[in-house]
């Protein structure tokens, strides 16, 4: 079981993504306040602390908040959109400050279609520069990808071009959009995905990646949509773990502790045999209105073949 702290280090970005599910507020935690809530998660037994939401590297506390973590035995990883890691000297500052691990947000392998979600021209070519750099420093990389209308036919694409551009990235997260807060705009709404439209690029983007030996995981993802993949669903392992997770937010809801993954869903959902451990989708009612739901059917066997996968 590993539980793991999201903190949010401030709230302003040097992107513009149409999707943000947490637009800038300019609020800010003081290194005085990070402390203390670190030595309260630490002493709750927590093993990671993630840096994250929107962006943590724009925040000059970063460096001390690392060598902190990192003093009192406690994991860390930051989630960017690469835009000043592509500065080399400031990756080698986090990389001495013992930054373990960085998820890159790459939404497309097309320049075009990433510049455009990010609303932020040259966003791109400074993503692919901070990989770079993070590589080079000996900072481990992983890959966020949100999942949306515009990216949602080449997943296995970006994939693709990333492991033969940067081989040692072994690890890749597909998250589904989270639409409940991000900006209302026609262009925001329009990158809400088709799941029946993605189904076929993720589950070839996770074909290639188990063929090549890497690990990948997917959020809010109802299981119905990668069959013989339910495994990698971090909903359904929190569920069969028992795993929890704390969210310091820098808004109205302050700190969320995580503990129940389902949502609500919908009648046809009680006849799939993957039900007890699929959290189905957030937001459904308001957003996700169309996605549909294919009900599965698996023995005993199969279910607890899965269970056994993500126990080990």
């Amino acid at each position: 079981m590993a539980n793991i702290w999201y903190i949010q280090v401030n709230r302003h970005c040097n992107n513009a993504c149409h999707f943000c599910s947490n637009p800038s507020n300019w609020n800010n935690i003081t290194f005085e306040r990070w402390i203390q809530l670190l030595d309260d998660f630490k002493s709750k037994w927590y093993a990671w602390v993630i840096f994250t939401w929107w962006e943590p590297t724009l925040s000059p506390d970063l460096p001390k908040w690392l060598e902190y973590s990192k003093k009192v035995w406690l994991w860390n990883r930051m989630i960017s959109n690469g835009m000043m890691c592509s500065n080399s000297d400031f990756m080698k500052k986090l990389s001495d400050s013992w930054l373990e691990l960085v998820h890159f947000s790459v939404y497309s392998c097309y320049e075009k279609i990433h510049d455009f979600l990010t609303d932020t021209p040259g966003s791109w070519k400074k993503l692919m520069m901070s990989i770079t750099n993070a590589l080079n420093s000996w900072v481990r990389v992983q890959i966020n990808t949100v999942i949306n209308h515009y990216n949602e036919n080449h997943l296995d694409k970006t994939v693709m071009f990333l492991t033969k551009t940067f081989p040692p990235i072994k690890h890749f997260v597909w998250n589904n959009l989270d639409p409940e807060m991000m900006r209302k705009t026609d262009t925001a709404l329009s990158t809400l995905p088709n799941f029946d439209n993605f189904k076929p690029s993720l589950n070839s983007a996770m074909n290639y990646l188990q063929s090549t030996w890497r690990t990948f995981r997917a959020e809010k993802m109802p299981l119905c949509y990668i069959r013989w993949y339910e495994w990698c669903s971090t909903e359904t392992r929190k569920i069969v773990k028992q795993e929890e997770r704390i969210i310091h937010f820098l808004d109205f809801r302050e700190e969320i502790r995580e503990t129940d993954f389902y949502h609500e869903k919908l009648p046809e959902c009680k006849k799939c045999d993957l039900n007890t451990i699929c959290s189905w989708v957030y937001e459904h009612k308001k957003y996700y209105n169309y996605v549909k739901v294919y009900p599965q059917e698996l023995s005993k066997e199969e279910k607890e073949e899965i269970i056994q996968i993500i126990k080990t």
